[in-house]
């Protein structure tokens, strides 16, 4: 997820939380609405959410659409199971844009739940934004909503096959207008994408490598910016993030694989972690700075 907010500037490393309750996570999508809230991959039921009163001390709360729907089915082949939520406020609404899919599958669809607010909970279905069919260059997951420093609604979306994408959102609808361009790819695995607004640039985090295996995961979070929001991103080096570029944020060390999945809102950022003790996904959240035009950890 990716909000459009400034964040704080500064020269110290960024500060990681430590945490508590329930931490167990994948790609976790992080908000703030008084209280801190994060959607989670599931395969339990709905759209899982956890919440917390100071971002530390996490509860597992009650999922979104707990008993599926209809439509993910043909999409995912059940009605459980739900991908990588983002969580943002829009128009007065709480929008939770999430995919439905199956491993190594390009048949996939990003669908919207739209409510009052997290706590209010009175979830809508608003159907499919984007969809892939099998075989598709470009495979509609890991969705991400950003505004525009005007105030215009952008998504990104997609992974491995083609690249990242961004495409302009209707106002109204949420759902997209225009073109699709494409902003970042890599061999070897490029997904999980998501923009943060910060002095007169637009900054791309996504996650490279392998996901998904335990403490043998090759995740790594990887960044660029750009002046304009539909690119060209550009990494520490120059280099474009549509020809693999993109500055390395976090990677593995002696304690845990597969650093990924990662949000970027609220001054911070969240993202998994694999401990190498046993291959547990972690949840970690670290304040997120910047200096000298970059972003710091």
């Amino acid at each position: 997820m990716a909000l459009s907010c400034l964040l704080p500037v500064s020269g110290v490393y960024a500060a990681t939380w430590t945490l508590t309750g329930a931490i167990g996570t994948h790609d976790p999508g992080i908000t703030k609405e008084s209280i801190w809230w994060l959607g989670e991959t599931s395969t339990a039921g709905g759209i899982a959410i956890k919440y917390s009163p100071d971002g530390k001390a996490w509860t597992q709360g009650v999922p979104i659409f707990g008993s599926g729907l209809s439509w993910w089915k043909e999409y995912n082949g059940n009605t459980a199971s739900t991908w990588a939520p983002d969580i943002s406020r829009f128009n007065g609404k709480t929008n939770v844009f999430y995919a439905v899919s199956t491993f190594g599958s390009t048949k996939s669809a990003i669908g919207l739940a739209q409510a009052t607010s997290m706590a209010a909970g009175d979830w809508v279905d608003k159907g499919i934004v984007v969809s892939s069919v099998a075989g598709a260059s470009v495979n509609a997951i890991d969705p991400s909503f950003i505004t525009s420093s005007s105030g215009t609604p952008y998504l990104t979306y997609g992974s491995w096959s083609n690249g990242i994408y961004i495409t302009q959102l209707n106002s109204s609808t949420l759902k997209p207008t225009g073109n699709a361009y494409r902003i970042a790819t890599a061999s070897g695995g490029l997904e999980g994408a998501n923009i943060v607004y910060n002095g007169g640039y637009y900054y791309l985090f996504a996650s490279k490598g392998l996901c998904c295996q335990g403490a043998n995961s090759t995740y790594y979070i990887v960044y660029g910016r750009s002046t304009s929001i539909t690119g060209p991103y550009l990494d520490k080096n120059g280099v474009d993030m549509k020809n693999a570029g993109g500055t390395v944020f976090e990677s593995s060390d002696s304690g845990y694989a597969g650093s990924g999945g990662q949000s970027v809102a609220n001054g911070v950022i969240a993202r998994h972690r694999y401990a190498r003790s046993n291959g547990a996904s972690i949840l970690f959240i670290s304040d997120l700075n910047f200096s000298g035009g970059w972003p710091t950890f």
